[in-house]
């Protein structure tokens, strides 16, 4: 492994990464500071204006943790169910 694959990244650093992994890379969007030192780990390169991921940086994002799929939410479900609840809780007259 290569030093920027061990280098701790901060939260901050590590959103830039995914950002620039997922073709975010708007440079407006994107934290100076993390792009600098991305580039210093060798995680990122490309043009200034538009980064990209390099094998190693491709690597460092493959271990970061990755978001939980978002199950289907189903509104009507949802609602029926809470409505049962508070009609179970509603006592009787």
């Amino acid at each position: 492994m290569t030093g920027g694959q061990l280098a701790p990244l901060s939260n901050n650093e590590e959103v830039t990464l995914r950002r620039v992994a997922y073709g975010q890379s708007d440079i407006a969007h994107l934290r100076a500071d993390d792009l600098k030192r991305l580039r210093a780990l060798k995680l990122i390169d490309g043009s200034p204006r538009v980064p990209s991921l390099t094998p190693a940086g491709k690597q460092r994002f493959d271990t970061l943790a990755k978001p939980v799929a978002i199950a289907t939410f189903n509104a009507e479900n949802e609602l029926m169910g809470m409505l049962g609840q508070l009609m179970a809780r509603r006592p009787e007259r």
